[in-house]
């Protein structure tokens, strides 16, 4: 709970904060940063890990581990999986037509629509890919040395994805910042609720 807690209390001073002269001054100069350090290569290389944040991945890879898990009999862990999914983007979509923040006017590389803060992409990566990791953990995985490698790839894929944005001209730095807080409190909060669901049904089971 303190984490969760914590997590909401970044998201309220990144948006509170975000047009605050000097924390333009730091989003600006990170977003100028990045652009001076493109190349092929590494714009071939965000394109793909933003895609990798984007709906045409995450939406089937839920539903196809939905499939396995009810197909194992892990029910409440699937509905959880697909409602994470819709919530954590329609979360998003409130976010961000409360906010209204127009998106960067550097020099971009695609045209990206709707409005930039918190990011889309992180906010939803961080949430997804995170229970996805946590499905993985509990009812696959018994290796203590495979968790630990599947957590930091996770981190570190979730990580990129939020950079891949900032590096594509489509989001500031603390849009991304926002994102992953929002995120990880989404994942927390779900979490935490299968945890409880679960332990009420072995409850209802020992009665």
């Amino acid at each position: 709970m303190k984490t969760i807690l914590l997590l909401i209390l970044v998201f309220i001073i990144f948006a509170v904060n975000y047009d605050n002269k000097y924390i333009e001054g730091i989003d600006t100069a990170v977003s100028l940063s990045f652009e001076k350090i493109r190349a092929d290569w590494l714009t071939d290389l965000f394109f793909a890990l933003s895609h990798i944040g984007s709906l045409k991945i995450t939406l089937p890879l839920c539903i196809i581990m939905s499939i396995v898990l009810v197909v194992r009999k892990k029910y409440v862990h699937a509905v959880s999986l697909m409602l994470l999914f819709f919530l954590v983007r329609a979360l998003n979509t409130y976010l961000k037509e409360f906010f209204l923040r127009e998106r960067p006017l550097f020099d971009f590389l695609y045209k990206e629509s709707g409005y930039s803060f918190p990011s889309g992409h992180s906010m939803n990566s961080a949430a997804v890919y995170s229970f996805l990791c946590f499905i993985l953990i509990e009812t696959f995985i018994t290796s203590a040395k495979v968790k630990k490698m599947l957590i930091a790839g996770t981190a570190v894929l979730i990580l990129l994805i939020g950079v891949s944005r900032i590096y594509l001209g489509v989001h500031f730095l603390t849009d991304v910042l926002a994102g992953f807080a929002a995120g990880i409190c989404t994942f927390l909060v779900v979490k935490i609720a299968v945890a409880k669901i679960l332990q009420a049904f072995d409850k209802n089971r020992t009665v």
